[in-house]
């Protein structure tokens, strides 16, 4: 996959899963070129960050869960 189609789809998927995307996350251009090149796929990147930064994740309409 492309590096643009990676992104898109790893905003895609980060956006519908926690509602921010790779910009609004803080995460420069060079670090995203960089996880695309080890390979790592868009789920997984995702779900790394996740985990990584304890985020909390959005429910089917696209509002923060509450955790509850």
């Amino acid at each position: 996959m492309e590096f643009a189609n990676w992104l898109k789809e790893t905003d895609r998927v980060f956006v519908r899963r926690f509602g921010i995307d790779h910009v609004m996350g803080g995460f420069a251009r060079a670090e995203m070129m960089r996880d695309w090149q080890s390979g790592e796929l868009p789920t997984e990147w995702v779900e790394r960050i996740g985990l990584k930064y304890d985020l909390d994740e959005c429910d089917q309409q696209g509002a923060p869960s509450v955790g509850w």
